[in-house]
C-alpha cells in the first residue's frame, strides 16, 4: 500500500478514534473445554495493540511519527504523561478490547482501519473490529461524549458478519458451527475449524506453555471429588465512575492523563488482587485434604473469570472483595473519605459444575449469577448515596449448582425449581460480603443475606453434634415440597432434640416467605474448605 498519509493528514485535521472488538465473550467461551478458553483469552489479550502496531509498520510509519505506548516499561508500573503532538498516531489508551487513538487526519484513520481489521480476522478468524471517529476540538469531554454516542450508533447498525458457514456437504465442528477444515494438533487428531486451530496453534508460545500445564486436566480426570467452580467477577459502576472524573474537564492533556491514570489503577488493582488471591488459595495447608487451585481464564481490567476447586470458590470471592475494597481508582491518599468515594467493589457469580460439564454453559450461569448479584447491589435500600453526587455499591455474590444445561436460563430455573407449591421462596442469595472498607454500606451487615451468616450456617450444619448429615439433606429436600411437609419434619427434629441454628424455618423477604436454611443445606457439600477450616483460617 502506498505511503500517502503525510500529504492527506494535515488537510482533515486531527481525529479522535475509538475501537471496540466485537464478540470477545463468545469467542473466549464458545467451547466446552476450559483450556481452549484460556488459549482464546491469551490470543486477544493484546490483539488491538498488535493490530495497530502492524498497521503502522505496514504503512511504513517511522518510530518518531508514532506514540503507541501509554504505560512505561515492560512491567507497566506507571503511566506515561500525555501531551498533544503532531505525531501521526498517538495512543491515548488501549486495553481490554477498547482503544482511543488520535490520528493526524481522517485518511490515515481509514487506512489504519483496513489493516487492523484484516489483522484481527487473520489472527482470530471470527472477531470484528468496530471503529468510530470525531474531529478533535478544544474540549475533550465534548469529543469523548460525541465519540461514545457515535460508537453506540456504529455497533447498533453494524452487521453481524461471520466467516463463511459450512455447506451441506461439508463436515462441521459442533462447538462453533464452522467448517471442520483442519486437524487438531493433539494425539486425538480430530477435525476442527480454523477458529479452534488458531486457539490451539502450537506456534503461539503462550498457548504452548499453557498446554504444558496439565494440572487442571489431571485433577478433573482423577475421578475423586472433581467438583470445580467457574467464577466471574465484575467491578461495580466502573464506566459511570470514570466518566464522572472527566465529564467537566475540557483540556485534552488533563483529561487524558486522568483517564490514563484511572485505567492504570483499575488494571493494576484488579490484576494484583487476583494474583494475591491466587497465591493465597493455591497453597495447600498441611492439615487440609482439599486440592486447592486457581486457574485464570481472563483478567482484563475489572472483568475477571477464573476456575478453581469448588470448595474454595466462595472464600476466594470473599478474599477478593476484602482486598479490592481498600484500593482506589484515583491516586489519592488512602483516607476514609477517599476510599468511600473512589474505592472499588465487585459483584461475583459462581457456577458449580462437574468436571465434564460444558464450560460455555457454566460461564453463562456464572455471568447470570453475577448479574443477579449486581441487581441486588443496586437496589436503593442496599446502596449508599454520596455527596454531592454518586453512589457506593457493595460487594455481592450469587451462586448456582449446575445440574444440567438448562440452568443457563437462571431466572426460569429459579422460578420453576426454587419456589415451593405453597408459595415460599427457597433462596436468600445473593449475599452481601462485609469488608473492612464498607463505611455507609455497613447497614447491610447483619441482614439475612449477610455472607458471614451463610458461613456460620454452613459450619453449624457440618457439625454432626448439631444435626446428623442425613437430616441436613432431609431439610434440603423437604423444603422444596412446601410449608406443610417442612413443618412436619421440623416437629420431628424437635421431638428428637435436634436444633436448627435458629428456632424458625422462614422469614419474610420482600413480602415473600423465604427459607432460612436451604442455601446452607444445598451448598454445604461444595464448601469443605469452610467446614474444615478454623475460623481464623477462613476469615484471614
Amino acid at each position: 500500500m502506498e505511503n500517502n498519509h503525510t500529504a492527506n493528514s494535515q488537510s482533515g485535521g486531527k481525529v479522535l478514534a475509538m475501537y471496540d472488538i466485537r464478540g470477545i465473550q463468545d469467542y473466549i467461551y464458545r467451547t466446552p473445554h476450559i483450556k481452549d478458553a484460556m488459549g482464546a483469552s491469551l490470543i486477544i489479550e493484546d490483539i488491538l495493540k498488535d493490530a495497530l502496531n502492524e498497521a503502522c509498520k505496514n504503512l511504513k510509519l517511522k518510530p518518531e511519527e508514532t506514540d503507541l505506548e501509554w504505560e512505561k516499561g515492560e512491567e507497566e508500573e506507571e503511566v506515561k504523561p500525555f501531551k498533544m503532538s503532531e505525531k501521526a498516531v498517538q495512543v491515548l489508551y488501549i486495553g481490554g478490547g477498547n482503544a482511543y487513538v488520535i490520528y493526524n487526519g481522517d485518511d490515515l484513520y481509514k487506512n489504519i482501519n483496513k489493516i487492523m481489521s484484516k489483522y484481527i480476522i487473520e489472527h482470530t478468524y471470527s472477531l470484528q473490529l468496530a471503529a468510530a471517529c470525531v474531529k478533535v476540538t478544544d474540549k475533550y469531554y465534548n469529543d469523548y461524549e460525541e465519540l461514545r454516542n457515535k460508537m453506540d450508533d456504529v455497533k447498533a447498525k453494524m452487521a453481524g458478519s461471520k466467516p463463511l458457514g459450512a455447506l451441506p456437504i461439508m463436515k462441521t465442528e459442533i462447538r462453533t458451527g464452522y467448517p471442520a477444515i483442519e486437524e487438531s494438533p493433539d494425539k486425538n487428531r480430530v477435525d476442527i475449524s480454523k477458529e479452534t486451530a488458531i486457539k490451539l496453534d502450537e506456534k503461539n508460545e503462550k498457548i504452548k506453555e499453557l498446554k504444558q500445564d496439565k494440572f487442571l486436566e489431571n485433577y478433573i480426570n482423577r475421578g475423586k471429588d472433581s467438583r470445580i467452580a467457574v467464577v466471574h467477577i465484575d467491578g461495580n459502576n466502573m464506566g459511570l465512575r470514570i466518566r464522572e472524573q472527566i465529564e467537566h474537564e475540557p483540556d485534552y492533556v488533563k483529561a487524558v492523563n486522568t483517564m490514563r491514570q484511572i485505567s492504570h489503577n483499575i488494571k493494576k488493582a484488579y490484576n494484583d488482587t487476583f494474583e494475591s488471591m491466587k497465591k493465597e488459595y493455591n497453597k495447600k495447608l498441611p492439615d487440609e485434604n482439599i486440592e486447592r487451585f486457581v486457574r485464570k481464564v481472563i483478567v482484563a481490567g475489572d472483568d475477571i473469570t477464573y476456575v478453581c476447586n469448588a470448595h474454595i470458590a466462595l472464600e476466594t470471592v470473599r478474599y477478593y472483595s476484602e482486598q479490592i475494597s481498600g484500593l482506589m481508582m484515583v491516586s489519592e491518599e488512602s483516607t476514609q473519605e477517599n476510599i468511600e468515594k473512589y474505592g472499588f467493589s465487585i459483584c461475583a457469580g459462581i457456577a458449580y459444575i462437574g468436571s465434564h460439564f460444558p464450560f460455555y454453559t457454566a460461564y453463562e450461569v456464572a455471568e447470570a449469577c453475577c448479574a443477579s448479584a449486581k441487581g441486588e447491589a443496586k437496589k436503593d435500600e442496599n446502596k449508599e448515596k454520596l455527596q454531592p453526587k454518586g453512589e457506593r455499591i457493595g460487594n455481592y455474590v450469587d451462586f448456582q449448582i449446575c445440574k444440567n444445561i438448562h440452568c443457563k436460563n437462571l431466572d426460569k430455573v429459579r422460578q420453576e425449581e426454587y419456589s415451593t407449591p405453597t408459595g415460599e421462596n427457597l433462596l436468600i442469595r445473593p449475599y452481601y460480603i462485609p469488608t473492612t472498607h464498607q463505611y455507609g454500606l455497613s447497614k447491610n451487615a447483619g441482614k439475612l443475606n449477610d455472607y458471614t451468616s451463610l458461613k456460620e450456617n454452613i459450619r453449624k450444619f457440618s457439625d454432626e453434634k448439631n444435626l446428623p448429615r442425613s437430616f441436613v439433606k432431609d431439610i434440603r429436600n423437604t423444603y422444596s415440597l412446601g410449608r406443610y411437609q417442612m413443618d412436619t419434619l421440623y416437629a420431628f427434629l424437635k421431638s428428637r432434640d435436634w436444633k436448627l441454628p435458629k428456632d424458625s424455618l422462614y422469614e419474610e423477604i420482600n413480602g415473600v416467605q423465604t427459607a432460612l436454611w436451604y442455601d446452607a443445606a444445598e451448598i454445604m457439600d461444595y464448601n469443605l474448605y469452610i467446614t474444615q477450616s478454623q475460623e481464623g483460617n477462613a476469615d484471614a
